[in-house]
């Protein structure tokens, strides 16, 4: 019997995006004119999110060094920031929109000025480049999709704009960056060693041994009835908060993820988290969507 090749087209991506149960919050290319968000009644789908997430690029430094704050800029970015942000973040960036209830994964309180997206080590704040990668790649496996699609301005206007919400960024200044060393070879012998690291470190205890987000303390972090989970990263399925790439998490070892028990592996060597990392890629077991030939190539 003959196969037919399957094609695989942007346009299945987009029906994904808005089927099942309603669409995303719109996303007008410029603020002037933008449709309302959708109010509570809306249901959120996860599932088209994520997908919506994978497609996006693997890495988004700005071209440029940030723009001077300027009243114009400030003002672009409260618009910006009402059309596209503020459903789910709320008004003043409490992070309690009328979306916010809704969402499996809470927004990020901007008042607070915790980010777990830093390149800074645990308790400083953000640099205004970490803002402005996690706005243009968005945060993976939650309602929170890349927004690329902005100019540049736009997007540094944003990240002023979450600045303005929280103290923090009046009255502290980022601590200097984490430094990321070139990553060894992937290898065997990586591996294994971040295998045993894996092991001694008690990452199997959330983890679970094989990176599925069932290790015998994971039910320690069910929360009560009405309550949100706190969520154990399952490698396996490849949705990493940062990223995929061995930089990626290695800085998520190196930093920690602030406001969560990820805490920092600052005393571990070089070599010690690349081995983890390495071996945290290799229990992923889902293919990463950017490595799906192109529309028109068949899948065999």
């Amino acid at each position: 019997m003959e196969k037919k090749p399957v094609l695989v087209v942007v346009l299945c991506l987009a029906s994904m995006v808005t089927a099942a149960n309603g669409a995303p919050p719109p996303r007008p290319a410029l603020p002037s004119g933008a449709p309302a968000p959708p109010g509570p009644s809306t249901p959120a789908p996860q599932a088209a999110w994520d997908l919506r997430w994978m497609v996006a690029p693997p890495r988004a430094e700005a071209s440029s060094k940030p723009p001077r704050r300027t009243a114009r800029m400030e003002a672009l970015g409260a618009s910006l920031y009402r059309a596209r942000c503020a459903s789910c973040h709320g008004e003043n960036g409490e992070g309690k929109g009328p979306m916010a209830a809704r969402l499996s994964v809470p927004p990020t309180n901007f008042v607070a000025g915790v980010y777990k997206l830093r390149s800074t080590p645990t308790g400083s704040i953000p640099t205004d480049g970490d803002l402005f990668t996690t706005i243009t790649r968005g945060v993976h496996e939650t309602t929170m999709l890349p927004w690329g699609e902005l100019r540049e301005e736009e997007r540094w206007a944003l990240v002023f704009q979450l600045q303005s919400f929280s103290v923090r960024f009046h009255e502290e200044r980022p601590v200097r960056p984490v430094s990321i060393p070139t990553p060894p070879a992937e290898d065997a012998e990586l591996r294994q060693k971040g295998r045993r690291l894996y092991a001694t470190l008690q990452c199997i205890a959330c983890h679970g041994e094989k990176g599925m987000a069932n290790g015998p303390r994971a039910h320690l972090y069910r929360t009560t009835a009405g309550e949100q989970d706190l969520r154990i990263r399952d490698f396996s399925r490849g949705r990493f908060i940062r990223g995929t790439e061995m930089q990626d998490i290695y800085l998520t070892l190196r930093v920690g993820l602030e406001g969560t028990p990820m805490a920092s592996y600052d005393a571990l060597s070089d070599g010690d988290i690349w081995a983890l990392a390495a071996y945290v890629r290799s229990l992923i077991r889902e293919r990463p969507i950017q490595d799906l030939p192109p529309a028109g190539h068949s899948i065999n």
